[in-house]
């Protein structure tokens, strides 16, 4: 803790140098293989990509010849210098802001209700606020939705409410003498900790003021830019719009997706309700979505500030912002950017409430506990396994070690609050609560071997091999795109800071339990395993505390700086996000469909005002304004559900009472889907099936869309003996 005698003063001279020595060595080449190692993801924009080629152009004239307009630095300036187009972001941001509010509102007056408020102090209180908060909005969003109860002006007259009250409430607190007993002693302890002092501590100040600034204005621009994303514009903002214009959340047994935990994507649909308009309200969600980005950091400081030093906790809020996985979490509408926020807090919560002795504030937190690891489970199912058993084990560790019965209540109701709407909502749809996992567990609708079979194979575990269980840890080492070397370089050194030895391992063992299962019980997508990222950003800030001498600080200082301005110059690159951070958007709501899919786009443009199209085989159609019938590849391809089995009169009746005016046909996706190791696609869909439906009467001759696309316009039929 930061509060007892620094013990790091206190360690001999003779022999330091020497090993900083060694130490600056194996940074050395660390750094050298982190910057010369291919990135695997880049290869598509011609040639082989390497990390030194944007340290060396980072900056104009480090490379001779290289001038500024052709440095990042420049290029990046060049795409935050359309100035005008900045009015188009202010809806945006101000119902960004109201939602906010709103869930601060709530999260304040939460923490307020089970008596904790007192306890915390406000830079503890503003990133646990927004978590809660928007955990509850987005239970509150679900169950409004599915009353049919949202529209524009009860969200945005709900969300002033909210805040009203809590601006009530907190002027109501101002008057009040500020308490004490235990609460003021846990202020004080903590207070102590966030003003500690340690050597560099201005320099780093500086530092960070630095380079954080420029990451998250990046981040908070290229949210409110519309998403080039698949998973994003097939369910993530889908799944919201469909909502939106439905007026009510409904099983969608289309998108199998939108069965899986959606209170991240309430956020969306909060934005599209209180600016009544799908595309923008998206931006809005987005937006929301990267706040999560500066709210983790608060917690990774916090615990590194409260486990060691203000230095670490610096040093940890920089490695966690600067690092372009999470610069990418807050451009895309992923939810992982969210679940790092949940396990970041979650370890906060930890360090905050072991020492608390009253057993009152103690069994309040761990509720709290309860609810963030719930919080990371309606992001999605795999918070099950990364927050909530391993958090519910300590519970019971600690229920044990305090002989306290509150402790597992309280982090079981927690949980229950958060996730049991969830649940509840698939078990009402699906007869399965965790639809479409577990079948053969529980059972339901909708679901059948085939389906099992096919998502099986999509979604398992894979295949244990010690050669991919290497290749998959030094990707998450440094060899992942969008990984940042600090992590290698300073997590490791938090074993050797005297003081804070136990909770390095603690730490070290959370993050081994992260991998371990990512790479077990998962089919190991890249972004499954970056809960990782908070554990080890807290053991970032601690190696980088784990010594304080001037040989150490400056080569601490070289590290953050190389690392820093490859990260910062790598991420302003469309490598890792689209970037026309200030450009138009009504010129890019057009352009973005026609750059993503410039078929489907033609398709959108060209249809009749009235018309309805089936699509068969794409499911990428947020962008789509015109409205659709579509499925997942995971769902029933609803062609075949419409037309097997059936005479061409029949088709031709089924086609006429969905609406359905033309018959769109994707066969380079249906026939990605069906190359080698990909998902599969129903082998019922070929040229003959619509050949057939043509001779038959039922389509008329297909139109080219691209060069691997067809448009059938359906044929209306007169009826037999008109």
């Amino acid at each position: 803790m930061a509060h007892r005698a620094d013990p790091l003063k206190s360690v001999r001279s003779s022999g330091i140098v020497a090993a900083v020595l060694a130490l600056a060595f194996l940074e050395a080449a660390w750094l050298g293989w982190f910057l010369v190692e291919p990135l695997p993801n880049a290869g598509n924009v011609g040639g082989t990509v390497r990390r030194w080629m944007f340290l060396a152009r980072a900056l104009p004239q480090v490379v001779p010849g290289v001038r500024f307009d052709q440095s990042y630095l420049g290029l990046a300036l060049q795409e935050l210098g359309h100035l005008e187009n900045l009015p188009q972001r202010v809806p945006i941001a101000l119902a960004a802001a109201l939602i906010a509010g709103g869930a601060l509102a709530l999260g304040r007056g939460l923490l307020r209700g089970l008596r904790l408020h007192h306890v915390l102090q406000p830079i503890e209180r503003l990133p646990l606020a927004y978590g809660l908060g928007t955990t509850g909005l987005g239970l509150i969003t679900l169950i409004l939705g599915r009353l049919g109860a949202l529209a524009p002006w009860s969200v945005r007259g709900g969300l002033g409410v909210l805040i009203a009250v809590e601006l009530a409430l907190t002027f109501r607190d101002s008057r009040r003498p500020p308490e004490g007993g235990d609460a003021e002693e846990l202020a004080i302890r903590s207070l102590r900790s966030a003003n500690s002092q340690s050597a560099g501590l201005p320099a780093l100040m500086g530092l960070s003021l630095v380079t954080i600034g420029p990451f998250l204005l990046m981040m908070a621009l290229g949210a409110m830019l519309p998403t080039i994303d698949f998973d994003a514009i097939e369910y993530h903002l889908q799944g919201p719009k469909e909502y939106f214009q439905a007026g009510r959340i409904t099983f969608l047994p289309h998108n199998v997706y939108t069965s899986m935990p959606f209170s991240v994507e309430m956020l969306h649909l909060l934005g599209m309700e209180v600016l009544g308009d799908w595309w923008q309200g998206a931006l809005v969600g987005q937006l929301l979505i990267a706040a999560y980005a500066p709210a983790a950091a608060v917690m990774i400081a916090l615990t590194a500030g409260r486990l060691a030093s203000t230095r670490a906790a610096v040093v940890a809020a920089i490695v966690y912002l600067t690092t372009p996985w999470i610069y990418r979490l807050g451009v895309l509408p992923y939810v992982e950017g969210p679940l790092c926020y949940y396990h970041a807090a979650l370890i906060w919560s930890i360090a905050r409430v072991w020492p608390v002795a009253d057993p009152r504030i103690r069994a309040a937190f761990w509720g709290v506990i309860g609810g963030l690891a719930g919080g990371a489970m309606a992001c999605k199912y795999p918070g099950l396994i990364s927050a909530v058993l391993p958090l519910g084990a300590l519970a019971l560790v600690e229920t044990i070690r305090r002989r306290s019965w509150r402790i597992v209540v309280g982090f079981v109701l927690g949980w229950a609050i958060v996730m049991t709407p969830w649940l509840a909502k698939n078990l009402i749809d699906t007869g399965n609560p965790v639809y479409p996992l577990a079948n053969r567990v529980f059972g339901g609708r909708y679901w059948d071997q085939a389906r099992e079979a096919k998502w099986t194979n999509a979604h398992g575990p894979k295949e244990i091999q010690v050669v991919a269980l290497w290749d998959s840890i030094v990707d998450v080492a440094g060899r992942s795109d969008w990984q940042s070397p600090l992590y290698v370089a300073l997590a490791p050194l938090a074993l050797l800071r005297r003081g804070s030895r136990r909770a390095s391992l603690m730490l070290w063992g959370y993050a081994f339990y992260l991998f371990a299962t990512w790479w077990l019980l998962t089919h190991r997508l890249d972004r499954f395993w970056l809960p990782l990222l908070a554990p080890l950003a807290v053991l970032a800030g601690l190696g980088a505390d784990w010594i304080r001498n001037r040989a150490w600080s400056a080569l601490l200082g070289l590290l953050l700086f190389v690392a820093i301005v490859t990260n910062m110059a790598y991420s302003s690159t469309a490598l890792t996000g689209f970037n026309e951070w200030t450009g138009d958007l009504m010129v890019l709501r057009r352009s973005i469909p026609e750059m993503l899919n410039p078929p489907l786009a033609r398709l959108d443009a060209e249809l009749p005002a009235d018309a309805k199209a089936l699509l068969v085989g794409q499911a990428a159609v947020f962008h789509f304004r015109h409205p659709i019938v579509y499925n997942t590849v995971f769902d029933h391809e609803t062609i075949e559900t419409l037309t097997r089995g059936r005479t061409p009169d029949e088709i031709a009746l089924t086609l006429k009472e969905h609406g359905i005016t033309h018959v769109y046909v994707d066969w380079f996706e249906i026939e990605r889907y069906r190359s080698p190791g990909n998902y599969g696609f129903t082998s019922y869909v070929t040229p003959e099936l619509f050949a057939g439906l043509v001779a038959a009467g039922v389509l008329d001759e297909p139109e080219p869309m691209g060069s691997r696309q067809q448009l059938f316009k359906v044929r209306v039929r007169k009826p037999r003996g008109g």
